[in-house]
């Protein structure tokens, strides 16, 4: 079963400013070719000039540009003539219509494709909705009509992410207006119901009496504007029982009819070889001296490595490279729009796509895109694809960046993982010196090819001398206290729990000190219960997902970590650039940035596999608070403060660490690759590789939904 949608925790995160259309797209391609898809739109004069315009632009800045837009208008409008001769994909049909029915039908019969896209003047589409819906479509050739989650803007904003249920969709019309739809079908059945009332919710009823399969993406790809009912058009020909007949029409449906949709996960068959896609279409770019990107990665969550990869993508972009993200991992909208504003294009390919044709649609985006360096960060399936997608890009250098060894997870881990492709790499980042040492000589790594790169941190934001709205509401709440600061994701191998017992253990030594929990995850139900069942309210406050931590640094007097893994946590970095000392677990790469002038490093007494055991050690709560009380006593503020924040300017700021990993991309873009390219013959050996891969990780993919 999938799982439920997210839509309220997703609407913590999403910018309803970031409408489709406002700007231009840094990369337009204006393709001249056979169109793929026809776009349908029917506008009446009355409509909003500014409107219309915006849904133009979020068309041209499409990143698939093999599109024709028909549209249907009453009689000539200036502004769009003016439009369609600078851009010859516009073709209009100016004609009087009885209804809108009528207008789409033409519009689809003058048509010079044999898919559809139905798209109102006043709605706007994601750049990447073009491509996402004709690749559904054309890899799910079973599906009859597709459609995307929507965006509610204009007058009410909200997010529409309800699952497909043809139940549901009896009672009411839950399918998106904007929808891909074969066009043979759309002329079989489209303007049966002959008035503009219902006309969209009787085709999709349509559809399902003959079991048609629709297909639901996992993005939000469509934006519908809300507007006043004054300002919509009237309807120029209404029936009066047209909801009988569609309440008619939905009783006569099987609830059963098959459906496709991307919030469920489907089997991989070993039979489901990739295969290289061609569309017989020219490169979407120039072939020029660009410095082009991919970037595989396996989500956009807020944790350590998506922050990382945020800020490298944001550095890289201002050193004019063209970036493409490509995601491999479930997750709700989080950091995905802050990743967008500073990406030519991304596809998370679990929304649109099934498992079988991952690997087939990366190898079109390296190749459309002219790619010139693949970079992989923690995406367990993009190392399973790499050996098959460098056997078809010999020449592309393919790198990766790790942060650290998991021994919980596959033995080991990233780290492993690419160690096992290692022949297929040109060179491996880590975030510590001490990853690359445990990769070469613990895990045996056999190409000497690993480098450290620090991550860094943004030292101009991460400044205490900033201020800040929640600085005054927060100085209030802690004056005259001690405050330890716990600023991380909540999962237990972070252990928030042992945490907790410090304080318990620090309150019975002085009254002054209180813990502040800054953070969520899977984890955060258990603390908040732990919290009550200790007693510790009066001590402990657990303040969730705050998109700005640096008030709580500015308040804090130690940051604890106290992790049973991490490589060089970014909150060591933000910590020390806020002038705040840390007492951390000694794992990972700590040791390499946390020294003795800004803090104190702590063994673990329990290992990555005993984060469920919950019977701590006196000896290690003891260590930890005796180090805490030793930071609220000796050492200076202000003296550590500038201690702290210096040795973060002196050598870990991401200003350097993009310098540093845009030093290496040049380096390797120029040169090429250097792999053995006997290496990369071995493509049965790879599609083999990935296939097995594949086959069982989607097994357990539909155990879990």
């Amino acid at each position: 079963m999938a799982r439920k949608p997210k839509t309220i925790d997703e609407m913590k995160y999403f910018n309803f400013a970031f409408e489709p259309g406002k700007e231009d797209s840094k990369r337009i391609s204006i393709n001249s070719s056979a169109p793929l898809i026809s776009v349908i739109t029917v506008y009446n004069e009355n409509s909003n000039i500014d409107y219309i315009n915006q849904t133009y632009n979020s068309l041209r800045n499409q990143t698939f540009p093999y599109w024709e837009w028909i549209i249907v208008i009453d009689k000539v409008i200036p502004f769009l003539k003016e439009k369609s001769k600078s851009d010859k994909r516009i073709k209009i049909i100016e004609k009087e219509y009885e209804n809108i029915a009528e207008a789409k039908i033409l519009a689809a019969s003058s048509s010079n494709t044999e898919l559809l896209f139905i798209l109102d003047e006043n709605n706007l589409i994601d750049k990447t909705m073009l491509e996402c819906g004709y690749f559904t479509m054309m890899f799910n050739n079973e599906a009859t009509f597709s459609y995307s989650r929507i965006v509610e803007f204009g007058i009410k904003e909200q997010l529409n992410n309800t699952k497909l249920s043809i139940s549901e969709e009896k009672r009411k019309n839950i399918i998106s207006s904007g929808a891909f739809i074969r066009k043979d079908k759309f002329l079989e059945e489209y303007g049966k119901l002959k008035c503009d009332s219902y006309e969209d919710w009787y085709l999709w009823l349509n559809f399902l009496s003959k079991k048609y399969i629709p297909l639901k993406m996992g993005f939000y790809g469509f934006w519908h504007r809300n507007l006043k009912s004054e300002v919509k058009k009237e309807k120029k020909n209404n029936c009066e029982n047209a909801e009988d007949i569609v309440k008619d029409l939905a009783s006569k449906i099987d609830s059963k009819t098959e459906i496709i949709q991307f919030d469920d996960s489907y089997e991989v068959d070993y039979k489901n070889v990739p295969e290289k896609i061609d569309l017989k279409k020219k490169s979407i770019v120039p072939n020029d001296e660009t410095k082009r990107i991919l970037f595989i990665l396996p989500w956009s969550v807020v944790g350590g490595a998506d922050i990382f990869n945020l800020n490298l993508i944001k550095g890289l972009r201002q050193k004019n490279y063209e970036i493409s993200v490509i995601t491999t991992q479930k997750c709700d909208y989080a950091l995905r729009q802050g990743i967008e504003q500073y990406v030519d294009e991304y596809f998370d390919l679990t929304s649109f796509l099934k498992r079988k044709d991952w690997a087939s649609f990366i190898e079109y985006i390296i190749r459309s895109r002219r790619i010139k360096l693949v970079f992989l960060s923690n995406s367990y399936y993009g190392y399973y694809a790499l050996p098959w997608l460098k056997c078809h890009f010999k020449d592309v250098p393919f790198v990766d960046y790790i942060h650290a060894e998991n021994w919980t997870l596959r033995n080991g881990g990233f780290p492993k993982d690419s160690n096992a492709v290692a022949d297929y790499l040109d060179a491996t980042y880590t975030c510590t010196a001490h990853l690359k040492d445990v990769m070469y000589k613990t895990m045996k790594r056999n190409v000497r090819n690993v480098k450290p790169v620090y991550i860094g941190t943004d030292t101009s934001f991460y400044d205490a001398n900033i201020k800040h709205e929640m600085d005054d509401e927060l100085q209030k709440m802690y004056a005259g206290k001690k405050v330890i600061l716990f600023p991380s994701r909540i999962v237990h191998y972070k252990r928030p729990l042992f945490a907790i017992n410090i304080m318990k253990k620090i309150s019975m030594i002085r009254d002054d000190v209180r813990l502040a929990i800054v953070g969520d995850g899977a984890a955060l139900e258990d603390v908040k219960k732990y919290i009550v069942q200790n007693d510790m309210q009066k001590y402990v406050t657990c303040f969730g997902m705050q998109q700005d931590v640096r008030p709580f640094y500015k308040i804090a007097d130690v940051t604890l970590i106290c992790s049973l893994r991490e490589g060089l946590t970014l909150t060591t970095y933000e910590s020390l650039s806020m002038g705040v000392p840390i007492v951390s677990s000694d794992v990972g790469g700590q040791s390499e940035l946390i020294g003795s002038d800004c803090g104190v490093l702590v063994k673990p007494y329990q290992t990555p596999d005993e984060q469920f055991d919950f019977n701590y050690s006196d000896e290690e709560l003891e260590e930890y608070t005796m180090a805490i009380l030793e930071i609220f006593d000796e050492y200076k503020k202000e003296e550590v403060k500038d201690i702290c924040r210096n040795k973060i300017l002196a050598k870990f700021t991401i200003d350097k660490m993009v310098e540093n990993l845009d030093r290496e991309f040049t380096k390797l873009i120029r040169s090429g690759s250097k792999i053995d390219k006997r290496v990369c013959k071995k493509v049965g050996l790879a599609e083999r590789y990935l296939l097995v891969h594949s086959v069982l990780e989607s097994k357990d993919e539909r155990k879990k939904y």
